[in-house]
Formats: C-alpha cells, structure tokens, sequence
C-alpha cells in the first residue's frame, strides 16, 4: 500500500445542483480489471458501465453513458484493504465496506468541480472527453472533439481551486456520442 494522500488532493464536488432529491447519481462496484494490482480509481475520474454493469475507466469513443466518480476505490468505505481484525490487534474496520462507490450521471443538472484532468489550458465551451484503459490518463478529463470522441462534459469556468488548494476543472456534464 502507497503514503497515504491528502483527503482533499482528488475530489469531485458540485457547485451547484447537488445534492437535491431529483439528482442523478448511480452505486455499483468497479470491474476488477480496472483495480487490477491494487490500481486506484480517483474521486473525479470518469468512468462508464461495463455489460456486467462495473465501472470501467474513460469514454473514449465509445457510446456509453458517462458517470464521475464521487468516492475512490480505495475509500475506507467502498474497500477495506486492512489487516485481519481476528488475527491483528487495532486495524481498521469500516462499518459497511460494501465495494461499492457512487458516481454522479453524466446528464444531471449539476456544475462539477473534478481533479481529475490532464493539465493544460481549458476555456469556457470547451467540450471535454476521457481515454478509456489501458491508457496512462485513462479516467481523466480533457478536451475532445465533438462526433469523434464521447463527450461528457462542457467547461464552465475553466481551471479553478477545488476548495482546497488544489487545481481542478469546472463543467457541466453531458452527453454526446460519437459517430465514428
């Protein structure tokens, strides 16, 4: 297991529009290739529904429906990668490390805050887009090209502070295919 990072290092909040009872947002459990030798899916990565209905890294040029990840997959209640609590003394034990994490429907009526971004310039109106795996930036936002690749969201404000000191890029999430 890795140091430990900063809880607020890789986030995905809302600025506006959750949570609200008719928000979309959706639970289910990570396919184990993605988390595959013990890989970490960030909070703010975007990842769609394998047929198994796992989440899979990125977009791509597939026609999928994007979601963004609230939780990682390493968070103390969607996995639990501690000792064996009847063979080592004081570890820790989650109340319900049920496996799953929520991620947000890309076609809710949110402004997202996401870490989860390949660096560079991103202006308002840009449409934005994710490598799927085995890429090295899979999950993470950049800008893509409108009927080529999904796009997922749309820049809103740019590269922002996500609230705690750290960059992140501010949408709106959508939806549209590609049509390769």
């Amino acid at each position: 297991m890795g140091a430990p990072r900063q809880m607020t290092q890789y986030t995905l909040n809302a600025l506006k529009g959750w949570p609200q009872p008719a928000a979309v947002d959706f639970n289910t459990t990570f396919d184990p290739t993605v988390i595959a030798g013990n890989a970490v899916v960030l909070p703010g990565s975007v990842v769609h529904l394998s047929p198994a209905g796992q989440y899979l890294l990125g977009v791509g040029d597939l026609k999928v429906m994007p979601l963004f990840m609230f939780n990682g997959s390493d968070d103390p209640d969607v996995m639990n990668n501690s000792a064996d609590a009847s063979t080592t003394k004081g570890v820790f034990i989650p109340i319900n490390p049920t496996g799953q994490a929520m991620a947000l429907v890309a076609i809710g009526a949110y402004e997202l805050v996401s870490t989860a971004f390949v660096a560079g310039t991103y202006a308002p109106n840009d449409h934005l887009t994710s490598t799927v795996s085995p890429a090295i930036d899979a999950g993470q936002l950049k800008v893509g090209t409108v009927w080529t690749d999904t796009i997922c969201g749309i820049v809103s404000r740019g590269v922002v502070d996500n609230g705690y000191g750290y960059d992140a890029i501010a949408f709106w999430p959508i939806y549209i295919p590609s049509n390769p």
